[in-house]
């Protein structure tokens, strides 16, 4: 199975792209490479949205803010071995709309943009992790813990052009396309079995 993403504001606007800055987060304090997710234009009070189903698991911190997680509940083929995706978003108001826990689809409403923790402006902070289990049900791993990002990855090649609040609607059209499709192979499969009946 594809793992994709949906774009969490309308319009996308990256305003610094992942891998960027270096030297601004190492001067303060931040020990990583570059920039490890996306920020994006997103005005005060904005709704952010889900860009996948999963499980949302909201916090604070210091340095990010007010941010909602949101962890894939099905398993995706990375590179060499199964994980699971974690979305981030920070710097969000603190009225989050989801509780720990709680199951989303894609395209659901799961905070608001601001300007909260270590930020200068209105704006998402957008990231990608690829994760697996370790023991207990609290313990997760990145697969790129060693990649200077703090285990992020770029997700702008899992993006799939379609915004949030379009999310239920594409999927719903293309599992309609899917169920077509299955009675089209089903239709053709009895046919062809009638035309060696007959001969």
């Amino acid at each position: 199975m594809k793992f994709d993403l949906f774009y969490p504001v309308r319009p996308f606007t990256v305003i610094q792209p992942f891998g960027t800055n270096g030297e601004f987060y190492q001067k303060n304090g931040i020990n990583i490479k570059g920039h490890n997710g996306l920020d994006l234009l997103a005005t005060h009070g904005q709704p952010i949205r889900a860009s996948h189903d999963g499980t949302a698991y909201p916090g604070v911190d210091a340095k990010e803010g007010y941010g909602v997680v949101v962890r894939t509940n099905e398993e995706f083929w990375y590179k060499d071995r199964w994980v699971y995706f974690k979305s981030i978003y920070w710097h969000l108001l603190s009225n989050i709309p989801v509780k720990m826990g709680q199951k989303v689809k894609a395209g659901d409403i799961i905070g608001y943009a601001d300007n909260t923790g270590f930020s200068f402006g209105d704006h998402l902070h957008f990231g990608l992790k690829p994760q697996y289990p370790g023991e207990g049900e609290t313990v997760w791993w990145n697969y790129e813990d060693a990649n200077g990002y703090l285990g992020a990855i770029d997700p702008t090649p899992y993006f799939n052009k379609y915004y949030g609040d379009q999310a239920q609607f594409v999927l719903a059209t293309l599992t309609s396309i899917l169920e077509l499709l299955k009675k089209v192979v089903f239709l053709l499969t009895k046919k062809n079995e009638f035309k060696a009946y007959l001969s």
